[in-house]
């Protein structure tokens, strides 16, 4: 099943039309992974949106106090 939003006042990088950008998240038979997609409704251009990493616990520390 996928579900459509549209981005508002997101331009179109290739036909450079205002408000055309979609959003599409597919999710998978099973449920557990989402796909995204942004889509051109005047131009038919379509790209993967990149997936944007899980943040680890060493990302969150910012220094280290050893006396």
């Amino acid at each position: 099943m996928a579900r459509h939003r549209f981005i508002a006042g997101a331009v179109c990088p290739a036909c450079g039309e205002h408000d055309s950008i979609r959003l599409i998240v597919e999710t998978t038979s099973k449920g557990a992974e989402e796909n995204e997609f942004i889509e051109c409704v005047s131009c038919d251009y379509r790209a993967e949106r990149p997936k944007q990493q899980q943040a680890t616990s060493e990302q969150d520390i910012i220094g280290l106090f050893k006396p």
